[in-house]
């Protein structure tokens, strides 16, 4: 069985080893060592990476109770890992002690939670945009930045972290936190006076080195609480971009970099009425287009402000002008929407020839067939014109 050097110490970055075993699978090449300082995927966070020997590491799992290493399964792979060789390997840090203040973040978090609410953190994953954590109860907006700010306190209190495999009569006397039933003895990570947690993963000596939580997003999921948090160094680089982005919006509103929300709110409002404005004035203009229209036997109508419901509401408006159909198109470039509308006869055959010569789609019932096209304007003019 491989010896698991991240379980005494999650800071060894390079060690030797010795390859047990090895085989082949697909496009990779599965290699079992006799020691390792990489973290197999588990508990829902992902593999450490890094080199092993000449290769890069490019997964790590655990099968069966065994340790491989995911490598390229290249010819010189191949040629360079043998059973009984001892090679060197090193983990990418930057991945690893990341993953290291996500993971201790979320076990004070979890623990503050279950504390003052009592609810179980029943599902978390570390992803590489960020980590969610799923709690079995509902948690208020109030709810979370109360613990936001207590985890973070924790934090700056720097307190030690405990890592330990007790015995089964010191476990039968611990009430520690666990998502599952447990195999074998028991690894436990304990935040003095926070939270006792069983968990296979690396974690930080002491939570000075997380740094900062930082809650990014809450919402209602199964009943219960999904939250999503940044810890460390994601948290910092989330920030400064938050704090960029409302810089930018700041300038652009010649507003105080603490009063953009009211700004924007201004702006919005004044958008709305813009917009209310611009639309009596298209109906206005609607008018006036429909009463330069005159009757004929079919109305043929090519305007690109005709957006949105205004091509319908435009065709239907001349309908009792046309002796047969009206078809008012809306576009650019030879791209065109339409509304094909009678209240004399079913527009719908006319329309599917159309479609059919202008490589078109739509349909409809009742009188109204809308689709699109693709043609010259002289060309969809014409043979609207001569359709029988």
């Amino acid at each position: 069985m491989t010896d698991k050097l991240f379980d005494r110490n999650s800071y060894i970055k390079g060690f030797t080893c010795k390859v047990i075993n090895l085989y082949t699978e697909g496009d990779s090449l599965l290699i079992e060592t006799d020691r390792t300082a990489f973290f197999p995927e588990g508990g829902g966070q992902t593999s450490d990476i890094g080199t092993l020997g000449i290769a890069d590491v490019e997964n790590v799992q655990n099968i069966s109770g065994k340790i491989y290493h995911f490598v390229e399964n290249s010819e010189e792979n191949v040629n360079f890992f043998t059973v009984g060789k001892e090679i060197k390997g090193e983990i990418c840090w930057k991945k690893r002690f990341s993953d290291m203040q996500q993971h201790s973040g979320e076990h004070i978090f979890s623990g503050i939670v279950h504390s003052l609410f009592g609810y179980d953190n029943v599902g978390f994953h570390l992803g590489s945009e960020v980590v969610t954590l799923d709690f079995n109860g509902v948690l208020t907006k109030d709810d979370i930045c109360k613990v936001e700010l207590l985890v973070n306190k924790v934090i700056w209190n720097n307190l030690e972290v405990k890592v330990f495999f007790p015995s089964d009569e010191e476990l039968a006397l611990i009430p520690y936190r666990s998502k599952k039933e447990i195999d074998g003895q028991v690894r436990l990570v304990e935040f003095p006076g926070v939270d006792i947690c069983a968990c296979c993963a690396p974690h930080v000596k002491r939570t000075g080195e997380i740094g900062i939580v930082e809650v990014v997003n809450s919402e209602k999921y199964k009943g219960g609480t999904r939250v999503s948090i940044l810890c460390g160094e994601r948290a910092l680089s989330d920030l400064r971009h938050k704090l960029d982005e409302n810089h930018a919006v700041s300038v652009l509103m010649s507003a105080k970099e603490k009063e953009t929300a009211q700004a924007v709110e201004r702006l919005k409002k004044e958008k709305e009425s813009l917009d209310y404005e611009i639309v009596g004035l298209k109906r206005e203009i609607l008018d006036l287009k429909l009463a330069s229209v005159k009757k004929d036997k079919r109305i043929i109508i090519f305007d690109s402000s005709l957006e949105g419901k205004m091509l319908q509401d435009f065709a239907l408006a001349l309908m009792d002008r046309a002796d047969e159909f009206v078809c008012a198109f809306c576009g650019r470039n030879g791209q065109y929407r339409y509304c094909m509308v009678s209240d004399k006869l079913d527009p719908l055959p006319y329309a599917k020839s159309l479609n059919e010569a202008f490589s078109g789609r739509g349909g409809g019932r009742n009188g109204i067939v809308q689709g699109s096209l693709t043609g010259e304007e002289e060309n969809i003019r014409n043979f609207i014109l001569n359709i029988n």
